[in-house]
């Protein structure tokens, strides 16, 4: 049995973290490109971890709340776990739709594969964090990740 090989974090190698990019989306939201309009940052939810933190979006086209569960580095099952547990919060508190995304810079196959069993209960999406620097100019954008089985298996861990 292998051990999954962790990737080092785009971020932390550009000399950034997980406030920096928190920050970003909270003067930006649109850089993660969950939706096709424009939508709204409503509040940042602090999580005990430095690398971690959640954002709570609304996409007013079509009245949709998004809990995204933001971690540099990657994913992982914990991360999934707070993220429905604030995705039940927010919907008991607050019922309107709402949309579970989870995003990181990395998403091993085992997380996909927790995220797809847990599609079955839950809207959940993935979401790869993709860092580049340009001259003096760091972007970062999100890439959407199909869930296993939604375009086919992703490979078992070996």
């Amino acid at each position: 049995m292998s051990t999954p090989q962790h990737r080092s974090s785009a971020l932390h190698a550009l000399g950034l973290d997980a406030a920096w990019l928190a920050a970003r989306i909270e003067e930006s939201p649109v850089l993660l490109d969950l939706t096709d309009g424009m939508p709204r940052f409503e509040r940042a939810v602090p999580r005990s971890g430095p690398e971690q933190f959640a954002v709570i979006l609304f996409d007013p086209a079509d009245g949709t709340r998004l809990i995204v569960e933001v971690q540099a580095g990657d994913a992982d099952t914990d991360q999934l776990a707070r993220a429905l547990d604030l995705w039940t919060t927010e919907r008991n508190r607050l019922p309107v739709a709402h949309r579970v995304v989870l995003a990181a810079e990395h998403v091993p196959d085992d997380v996909a594969r927790a995220a797809a069993l847990a599609s079955a209960s839950a809207p959940v999406e993935l979401l790869e964090l993709l860092a580049e620097r340009t001259g003096k100019i760091v972007t970062v954008h999100g890439e959407p990740l199909p869930l296993p089985g939604a375009d086919g298996p992703v490979a078992p861990a070996s």
